[in-house]
């Protein structure tokens, strides 16, 4: 199946979007993918670094959806229903590639969380070190860890979404990301909140 990028209207809704796509709207499909593509290729590669891989995942989940359209159930986020469906795509990847023995996530796999530091918002020398400092922070953290910092503070997903994508209780998902917290702000040696903004500044 060939994607077209093709644009539909930007002022629909996720639920009305989805909705469309469900009734079989080519077009709905095509809005979903370009709405979506950049999230989901660096999620992605997080869990993968491999382009190439990459956007087989992409391809294969894209042209599932389209195939199984009128099995799928309504939703009003979009993108946290793909995160999530991309996830599973990569994890039967490495299944499949026998590269690792079980289906979820463990601490012995990657989560790469390495960015940019080039944005307008950290071009001050003093920012951009505080941002360095954090990136080397980050690279301390286990796998687990990264991935719920970055779905809560990159992806700005609720608990409820970060607990379901990485098949957490919602109170696994909390201590996971109070354990990230702490570590990184032990590394840093700041207070909570000069970290949550920190945090908070990453995306900009």
């Amino acid at each position: 199946m060939n994607i077209l990028i093709i644009s539909v209207n930007n002022e629909l809704t996720d639920f009305e979007l989805w909705q469309n796509f469900l009734k079989g709207d080519r077009l709905a499909l095509n809005e979903i993918y370009n709405r979506n593509l950049s999230p989901l290729y660096h999620y992605g590669m997080r869990m993968l670094q491999d382009e190439e891989v990459v956007r087989d995942c992409l391809h294969n989940l894209f042209v599932k959806l389209w195939i199984n359209q009128k099995n799928l159930k309504p939703t009003n986020n979009i993108k946290y229903y793909l995160i999530s469906a991309l996830r599973n795509t990569i994890i039967n990847y490495k299944n499949a590639e026998k590269r690792f023995q079980k289906v979820e996530l463990n601490e012995a796999e990657t989560f790469d969380l390495k960015f940019s530091v080039e944005s307008e918002y950290i071009k001050k020398e003093e920012q951009q070190e505080k941002m360095l400092k954090l990136s080397e922070a980050m690279n301390k953290l286990t796998a687990r860890q990264k991935e719920v910092i970055y779905l809560k503070y990159y992806e700005e997903m609720d608990y409820d979404q970060i607990a379901e994508i990485m098949d957490l209780t919602k109170k696994g998902t909390y201590k996971l990301s109070a354990r990230a917290l702490e570590a990184l702000r032990e590394v840093l040696n700041v207070d909570k909140a000069i970290l949550l903004a920190l945090l908070m500044a990453w995306k900009r």
